[in-house]
């Protein structure tokens, strides 16, 4: 599943619209609250809002200018690529709290480590090359964590269309696909997904 990245630039404008100024990122951070439920970080909740990530790294996709590792401590190394031109304070605060930004496409990016954990939530729906940035989750991580919504049509900022077969296959894995109340376009597709860096393994 791809488009030219000709055509995926006029996507990723408009997304940078949507952003604008970064300074209020409210509802975003309100859908990360079910985010953080279905890839099952709550194991590593905290009092006051923080997820104790216990030494683990992590690559987070698509993360944007709020990644929920920017709610995390005590991680080994955290790195967010994401494709998009934010203003300069985001890449500082990103920065102070010691995640590297790689502000590239996903499709582009090489790890040069096997992280413990890829994360990849409401990303998959902006891409240019669903396959290509599948396939490197599976090499650069032993296990990935998916939330994607499913089934809600292509529109400006959105030029795949995701279904559950689809991510299915991709991954390699059966995800789970359910509607939430909270929501009213699509469904949730989320998995927590093994690989060892081998592209195999069983769920998690």
């Amino acid at each position: 599943m791809s488009i030219s990245v000709e055509e995926w630039k006029n996507h990723n404008a408009w997304e940078k619209g949507w952003w604008g100024t970064c300074q209020n990122t409210y509802a975003e951070q309100v859908k990360q609250e079910k985010y953080a439920e279905l890839m099952k970080l709550m194991k590593y909740a905290e009092v006051g809002g923080w997820f104790n990530l216990q030494g683990i790294s992590v690559l987070d996709i698509g993360g944007g200018p709020c990644s929920l590792l920017l709610r995390c401590k005590n991680y080994s190394k955290a790195v967010v690529v994401d494709p998009c031109r934010f203003p300069q304070w985001v890449g500082l605060r990103y920065k102070e709290a010691g995640i590297e930004f790689m502000n590239e496409m996903a499709e582009d990016y090489q790890p040069k480590i096997l992280f413990d954990e890829c994360w990849c939530y409401n990303c998959l729906q902006h891409v240019a090359d669903v396959d290509k940035i599948v396939d490197m989750m599976k090499r650069s991580a032993k296990k990935i964590r998916v939330v994607e919504y499913i089934e809600v049509g292509k529109c400006p900022g959105h030029p795949n269309n995701l279904t559950k077969e689809w991510l299915d296959r991709a991954f390699g894995r059966q995800g789970i696909a359910e509607k939430d109340p909270e929501i009213h376009i699509g469904r949730y597709y989320f998995g927590v997904f093994n690989y060892n860096g081998r592209m195999e393994g069983t769920n998690g």
